[in-house]
């Protein structure tokens, strides 16, 4: 189903007629990422984010549409704090008599300084169906997929003796999802020049991530949901000329993952925790082919 979902899309985006936006954005990506107990970590950063997209395109002016978006997303690097669980440097680890758990509740949080840096590629595409198709008023549903690779990087960490885990210097987690769902689109003609839009997607993703510290192509899954308002005005002295602003927010969740961290000579299981959102104000410019 999500290879003939691609291949409906392509033969569309190759149709005579084609609109294009390409848009900027600025806003937060706020990202959490916890080895249980033993690495836990929020930080928010201001992002930029640019795009090329298609809201909402009829197919040879039938009820049939496509969307895509394509965003591209960076922050600079921004010093904040990360806890790491910690013993004692004098405290011997167990090795006999005393359980994982029994390790585990020795554990104090220990703050560390450290720069958080994000990027990432997102990408949406789908093929729908209008179910209201008027002049003025449009609602339409669509099955839609796509990617995600976010990527998070945490550099110039203190690395002290008293760590429980031996830290690098540089601590990255990248991920890579698939995404497969639906998307409910709305948009209304306030006048010949401007037109309100939103568009609401909930998808299913699953994919892998790959972690210093607890290993390559750990199996994760989730779900991604994303919301989109936005203004279009079309520019009276350059007929296939719009611009555009509105809001956009981004939500990815995963499900916990097992993991097993090193702590010493012992390899402890343990539940990963990782999510992102972002949200961005945009403007941008666009274009009718």
């Amino acid at each position: 189903m999500k290879k003939a979902l691609l291949t409906s899309c392509l033969v569309a985006l190759t149709s005579p007629v084609l609109a294009l936006d390409f848009s900027y954005g600025k806003g937060d990506f706020s990202m959490s990422t916890a080895i249980n107990p033993l690495l836990s970590g929020k930080a928010t950063l201001a992002i930029n984010t640019w795009s090329l997209s298609e809201k909402h395109k009829a197919i040879n002016n039938s009820r049939l549409y496509y969307h895509f978006k394509l965003d591209y997303f960076n922050s600079d690097s921004v010093n904040q704090f990360t806890d790491f669980a910690s013993t004692p440097l004098n405290s011997p680890i167990p090795l006999l008599g005393s359980s994982i758990d029994d390790l585990a509740d020795q554990f104090t949080q220990l703050p560390i300084p450290a720069d958080y840096r994000i990027s990432g590629v997102n990408f949406d595409i789908g093929l729908g169906y209008d179910l209201i198709k008027t002049p003025n008023r449009t609602v339409g549903v669509a099955l839609n997929t796509g990617i995600s690779t976010p990527f998070m990087k945490i550099r110039n960490m203190r690395n002290t003796a008293n760590l429980v885990i031996d830290l690098l210097d540089t601590f990255d987690t990248r991920v890579k999802t698939y995404k497969l769902g639906g998307s409910l689109y709305g948009e209304y003609k306030i006048n010949n020049a401007m037109t309100i839009s939103g568009n609401g997607s909930i998808n299913y993703q699953t994919g892998q991530m790959d972690n210093d510290i607890v290993g390559s192509g750990i199996n994760i899954d989730g779900s991604y949901t994303t919301f989109d308002l936005s203004l279009k005005y079309q520019l009276e002295r350059f007929k296939n000329t719009y611009l555009t602003a509105g809001y956009n927010v981004s939500k990815w969740n995963y499900d916990s993952a097992r993991v097993t961290t090193p702590v010493g000579a012992v390899n402890i299981p343990r539940v990963m925790d990782i999510g992102f959102d972002a949200s961005n104000l945009y403007l941008g410019l666009g274009y009718t082919f």
